[in-house]
């Protein structure tokens, strides 16, 4: 970054300063009070939008230096040979012609890496080293120590954020497993525990269930063959009731045939006489005499009548008998009833016979009998069965039963290995993103460059000793000295020496430094020395020094060019070195 112009007015000290940087480095100086810090603060507000001193937007006011009349106060930096950085005050309208390196506050500010937390010095170098946590890069690291897959996508969207939010998911991940290890088993997790923890769980004999299952099935088939047989029993036994019930009817009805023949043989006779009873009776009522047969001479179709013993004429008109007349409906009912009498008779004495014949059937083939004591004995053997099946069931249940307990233990080993696996391979995941896992590797990948061009700069210098960042952060001089322990003069060249590695490996080619006055004079002509070196070989383009002088410095190279403050004006130079 090749700095062209300054210009700045009414801002803090600073009435009206425009500096045209004509070399490489350029020595704003001054006495106390000047405007030189007001200068260097309006540069670092104009390139990073953000005031050195944290001052709040609203107060922007008290930036405006007023006794210039001027209620309106701005300071630009023409770089690059056309881009332009400025900040306007007091509504902080911030300008950039271009997006700056997100480095530039630490080469604006050299103090500011040494002043920041070791979080965000390494968020700085992932920066400079374009490392991404969320990166392939990252995932391949993981893949590489042979993690899950699964398990490393699962992380990455945690990784976008931060390692901290990755290590912290991987981290819950852990306890999450460990309390499902917990929950599943009833104890507390022990690495060393979960490793051959096995749920208890009971013996299984499948021999012993093959064998009971095989007395199942021969007590059902001999249940049902006894049952089987216990319903032939009673169905035989109740025929027998039933039979011995047809044979006393059958008997009784067999027994009935003398009664029903004697009184048949009188409904017959009866019969006989009352038939002679209607007859004679019809006759009279027709006037005819009973006995006699009326015929038709077959010579001359005369009416004659036979009366047994010769033809007599036939008169043509008989005395009808009235008494015959009137009797005879109650002699044909009467007859009516004899003639039903006989048929009932002899449809009884046919049913009887029968009978008598059935009978002598039935008591020929008596069958098998049964008793009752057969019947209670089988009963007894049915009751035998199923007391052996029952006991069969309750050990068949019983290995059925252990069967399904050794398989929810083994299900619930397999489960506590699964939660301990998922435990042990997060655990190595978070191990991988602490600090001192991946993020350390890289981030000494990253330092490296920045070491060693440190390394670089303390053999120019002629610094004493070696001056290194750690993979903690800690910045450390080689004796074990903490640069927090520093003097404020041993500060300022560690502060440059650390601004300088920014610059080099961005290659943003410039920085600027405060307070140079804190360095004595040979230390002052090292470090000129060191920054003429850096523009001889091409490394830096512009450096912007300030510093607490009586007077502009004379007889420098032509690569540094003093600039003298006074009272918030751009001065002519004093012939009086400092």
């Amino acid at each position: 970054m090749k700095i062209n112009k300054i210009s700045s007015v009414s801002t803090v000290a600073v009435r009206e300063i425009e500096i045209n940087i004509k070399s490489p480095i350029a020595l704003i100086c001054g006495s106390n009070r000047a405007g030189k810090s007001s200068l260097r603060d309006g540069i670092y507000h104009a390139f990073t939008g953000e005031n050195p001193h944290d001052i709040l937007k609203k107060n922007y006011g008290l930036l405006v230096n007023r006794d210039t009349g001027n209620n309106i106060g701005y300071t630009y930096v023409d770089y690059n040979n056309g881009q332009r950085a400025c900040i306007t005050l007091p509504n902080g309208t911030h300008e950039l012609t271009e997006q700056l390196h997100s480095a530039l506050p630490y080469v604006l500010n050299p103090s500011l890496f040494g002043n920041i937390s070791a979080d965000d010095r390494r968020r700085l170098l992932f920066d400079l080293g374009n490392l991404r946590s969320d990166g392939a890069e990252v995932k391949a690291k993981l893949l590489d120590r042979g993690f899950d897959s699964g398990k490393v996508d699962a992380v990455l969207p945690f990784l976008k954020s931060s390692f901290d939010n990755a290590h912290k998911h991987a981290s819950d991940k852990i306890k999450e497993a460990r309390a499902n290890w917990k929950a599943t088993t009833g104890e507390a997790y022990g690495d060393k525990k979960a490793v051959d923890w096995k749920a208890p769980k009971p013996e299984v004999d499948m021999e012993s269930a093959i064998a009971v299952t095989n007395t199942i099935t021969q007590l059902d088939e001999e249940i049902e063959e006894t049952s089987q047989k216990l319903g032939a029993y009673v169905a035989t036994i109740n025929g027998a009731k039933a039979r011995n019930s047809e044979i006393v009817r059958l008997r009784e009805s067999a027994e009935m045939i003398d009664r029903i023949e004697a009184k048949l043989k009188k409904d017959r006779q009866e019969v006989i006489v009352w038939e002679v009873k209607v007859n004679d009776a019809r006759l009279f009522a027709q006037g005819v005499k009973p006995g006699n047969i009326d015929v038709s001479c077959p010579c001359c179709n005369a009416e004659l009548s036979f009366n047994g013993k010769e033809l007599i004429k036939r008169e043509n008109e008989s005395p009808i008998d009235k008494e015959a007349a009137a009797r005879l409906p109650e002699y044909e009912k009467t007859l009516v009833m004899l003639r039903s009498a006989v048929a009932n008779g002899e449809r009884d004495l046919a049913a009887a016979q029968i009978a008598k014949e059935k009978l002598a059937q039935m008591e020929e083939s008596k069958g098998d009998e049964v008793t009752e004591e057969m019947i209670a004995q089988i009963k007894s053997c049915i009751e035998e069965l199923k007391t052996g099946r029952k006991q069969a069931q309750e050990s068949f249940d019983q290995i059925k039963k252990n069967n399904l307990l050794a398989a929810e233990a083994d299900e619930k080993t397999k489960k506590a290995a699964g939660y301990h696996a998922d435990a042990q391979a997060w655990d190595k995941i978070a191990n991988a993103l602490a600090p001192d896992g991946i993020p350390n590797e890289m981030l000494s990948a990253a330092l490296a460059p920045i070491n060693e061009r440190i390394a670089f700069s303390c053999g120019v210098l002629g610094f004493p000793g070696k001056v290194s960042i750690q993979d903690d952060m800690t910045i450390l001089e080689d004796d074990g000295k903490l640069y927090s322990f520093s003097s404020k003069a041993t500060k300022l060249l560690i502060d440059s020496m650390i601004a300088e590695a920014i610059s080099h490996v961005t290659g943003i080619k410039f920085f600027m430094v405060d307070e140079f006055d804190l360095l004595d004079m040979p230390s002052r002509s090292a470090y000129l020395n060191w920054l003429m070196d850096l523009v001889e070989n091409n490394e830096i383009d512009t450096v912007l020094l300030f510093g607490t002088l009586k007077s502009a410095p004379t007889k420098l190279p032509p690569v540094i060019t003093p600039y003298w403050i006074e009272n918030g004006l751009i001065q002519d130079l004093k012939a009086e070195a400092a």
